[in-house]
């Protein structure tokens, strides 16, 4: 039978009878293949993701039923669509294969991977045709439901990753609606050469951090990718309409500059104090005083945080976790201090040893990363909140304590922490 011959309701109510569902289909797609295959299929796409689509461990049958002739000969056979298909029902009637087929066979079968190869290209255009559908809420609501699949089939399927990749839907800091990476390209700025993205638990956390303001200081926009499968996913798109996508969180040249002054002085005494692969210029802060990257190959803080939650792993050294490398910020007035008083040996090696320490402490966190010690870094929270109202602490260590305050001439108290002559020694 034709696709001019069937009625919406009886393609409706043939999905039900097909799937058990109580609802009717989102998109539908009947067509004949012929030539050197000849072949019938129809293929539905639900309303609602199945709540078990990605449990391996279930028993569940696929959901194509093979046909040969009229004849049914299995629904188990997960080689007809991949796994991030899977949400696609259907049925496929083919009169080349032989009806005492077995599974084994089906493995091996020519004519049977031709049909898997049209099947994957007709499920990808019939979700295309939902992106250019005149009512923008079908897709909207297809993408709600299998936005996960389509990440999946990015991640997994590289023989039609660059389709599914034209499917994707991000937030971005300019846009609360989600758009394409296409629409991202088209409103770059000018003098933009990348995709900027950056990775977290969602936007709310990312919005704010460090790296989106340097960058949206810039006039840049800024792709956020608040799902989990979006880290995984992102490996394998380097590039998209010959951009290349940056991740903000890691370390990049284009982010960095030259600053002899620096690197002599500060960058070189921070990097003494810290167990960092380097100190470096930023050119991405705005008004944060520093910032704590990874490598540009190794894991963003949020993929760290979600390798160290796998339940079962057993890889304590959590793979490519590397040292970190932080970044000043030479237009802030705590940096330019810091700088000053190591240049000039305005500050004591203890001054400059706890605010260093309590420097990237401070951006461990607010850069994402989970720190090793947090109760070393509540003792110098505290410590530093002890100076500041001017109590001494119990404590063995070695810490700078303020003096009285002086009055300026507009009679406000002023407290200077940074000469040696108003520091002292507490037991």
């Amino acid at each position: 039978m034709k696709h001019e011959d069937v009625s919406e309701e009886e393609y409706g109510s043939f999905y039900k009878s097909l799937t058990n569902d109580w609802d009717t289909h989102l998109a539908v797609k009947h067509f004949s293949a012929e030539g050197q295959v000849e072949y019938k299929s129809l293929l539905y796409i639900p309303k609602r993701a199945p709540f078990d689509m990605f449990n391996k461990t279930s028993m569940k049958k696929n959901n194509i039923k093979l046909y040969v002739k009229r004849v049914f000969i299995m629904d188990k056979f997960e080689e007809l669509l991949p796994e991030w298909l899977g949400f696609v029902s259907g049925v496929v009637d083919s009169d080349d294969l032989p009806l005492n087929v077995s599974r084994e066979m089906l493995q091996q079968n020519k004519i049977l991977k031709v049909i898997q190869k049209n099947l994957v290209k007709k499920c990808i255009e019939m979700i295309t045709d939902l992106v250019n559908d005149e009512d923008e809420t079908k897709y909207s609501k297809f993408y709600e439901q299998f936005q996960q699949s389509i990440k999946l089939g990015i991640h997994e399927d590289e023989k039609n990753r660059p389709k599914p990749i034209k499917l994707l839907r991000f937030e971005t800091l300019d846009n609360t609606k989600p758009i394409s990476l296409e629409d991202y390209v088209t409103s770059m700025k000018d003098g933009q050469e990348c995709i900027y993205f950056i990775t977290g638990e969602s936007r709310k956390a990312v919005e704010k951090s460090p790296f989106v303001n340097g960058v949206k200081s810039k006039g840049f926009d800024i792709i956020f990718m608040v799902d989990t499968i979006d880290e995984y996913m992102v490996q394998q798109i380097t590039t998209f309409d010959d951009k290349k996508l940056v991740d903000i969180t890691k370390h990049n040249a284009l982010f960095t500059e030259k600053n002899e002054d620096y690197e002599e002085h500060l960058c070189k005494r921070m990097k003494d104090i810290l167990d960092l692969e380097k100190v470096v210029v930023s050119s991405r802060l705005g008004t944060d005083p520093c910032c704590l990257v990874s490598n540009e190959y190794g894991w963003s803080a949020n993929m760290e945080r979600i390798m160290k939650a796998q339940t079962l792993s057993t890889n304590k050294s959590y793979g490519r976790v590397t040292k970190k490398t932080l970044e000043i910020n030479p237009n802030h007035h705590m940096i330019q201090k810091l700088q000053d008083g190591v240049k000039n040996s305005t500050m004591t090696s203890d001054v400059v040893k706890d605010v260093v320490q309590l420097m990237y402490d401070t951006a461990m966190v607010s850069c994402g990363y989970s720190h090793e010690d947090p109760s070393k870094f509540t003792d110098r929270i505290y410590k530093m909140i002890a100076l500041g109202i001017g109590v001494e602490c119990d404590d063995e260590e070695t810490l700078p304590v303020a003096t009285e305050p002086e009055s300026d001439v507009s009679g406000e108290d002023v407290v200077d922490l940074t000469t040696e002559d108003d520091m002292e020694k507490v037991d």
